[in-house]
């Protein structure tokens, strides 16, 4: 059960952290990170990560047959019948009923966020999943509701750039993820892939979009800390300097995937590069003592 609610994919719900760094609501920086406000957050982040280990487990039961002809999804325990499925079935369902009920006990708002991402997660399964370009702006789009229900639990006002970026910056992993499963699938006879929308991209087509979402990305991030607006709620116009962190992350990701053949999964760069992980512990702890300076 806990390795169908894959909870190394959890490192996602990281960004529910977000508004608490780059929070408009407080006038003083420092009030960032008073206990209750960290609190909230780590409890938010822990119930939603068994929000998306539920529903990771109902994807892996709709995608079993696929997943069987997947050199390494075969090895999940639905698909490789170790897991049986009524029983997984069962165990998602409650698990998802008890902790909305404890989100809803919570905060409401959370509450409305989660309930939202599981309908919109069960039709991607169903058969969003199948629809080009949607697919990869429904996984986009479940990055901005982690950065919404974060924001929520501690009523915190978001910047719309900080959305922007949350949305282009996922986009940008969802393609390099589309493109290195395409490149893996890519010898296969189309009945043996087990991601059809494969089918209807090209490499080529990827790239040119990686690109964009390249440049865009930046650019939003840029906007954001160039924000005049910003600047001067935060008491700072120096936020500039984490720019290079950024360019350096972004470009190092990409150097992982076009060079060593990495990006499947995102999860796996941050737990396996130590430069890209530095990188953005060192970006964030920069951030903050720009603002508290």
């Amino acid at each position: 059960m806990l390795i169908s609610m894959r909870p190394k994919q959890w490192v996602k719900n990281v960004f529910m952290f977000a508004p608490m760094i780059f929070s408009l609501a407080e006038k003083k920086a420092e009030h960032m990170f008073q206990p209750s406000i960290v609190g909230r957050s780590l409890l938010a982040f822990v119930l939603f990560s068994f929000i998306t280990g539920g529903i990771y487990i109902f994807n892996d039961i709709l995608d079993r047959d696929r997943d069987r002809l997947h050199p390494e999804k075969k090895n999940r325990p639905i698909a490789a019948g170790r897991l049986p499925i009524v029983h997984a079935a069962i165990f998602a369902s409650v698990l998802l009923a008890c902790v909305l009920v404890l989100i809803f006990c919570f905060n409401r708002e959370f509450f409305y966020i989660s309930l939202f991402y599981i309908v919109i997660n069960i039709l991607y399964s169903l058969f969003l999943k199948s629809m080009v370009i949607i697919d990869i702006m429904i996984i986009a789009f479940d990055f901005v509701l982690r950065v919404l229900a974060g924001a929520a639990v501690n009523q915190i006002t978001l910047y719309p750039w900080i959305l922007i970026s949350t949305f282009l910056l996922a986009i940008f992993l969802a393609l390099i993820k589309r493109r290195q499963e395409l490149l893996k699938m890519q010898d296969l006879v189309p009945e043996k892939v087990t991601r059809k929308t494969l089918l209807s991209y090209t490499v080529s087509l990827l790239d040119q979009m990686i690109s964009i979402s390249t440049a865009t990305t930046l650019i939003a991030y840029i906007m954001y800390v160039m924000s005049p607006d910003v600047q001067h709620r935060f008491h700072s116009t120096k936020l500039f300097y984490t720019v290079p962190f950024v360019i350096f992350g972004i470009f190092r990701y990409l150097f992982l995937s076009y060079a060593k053949g990495e990006g499947e999964s995102p999860s796996e760069i941050i737990y396996t590069d130590l430069p890209f992980t530095v990188n953005i512990i060192l970006w964030i702890s920069v951030f903050v003592l720009l603002v508290n300076h």
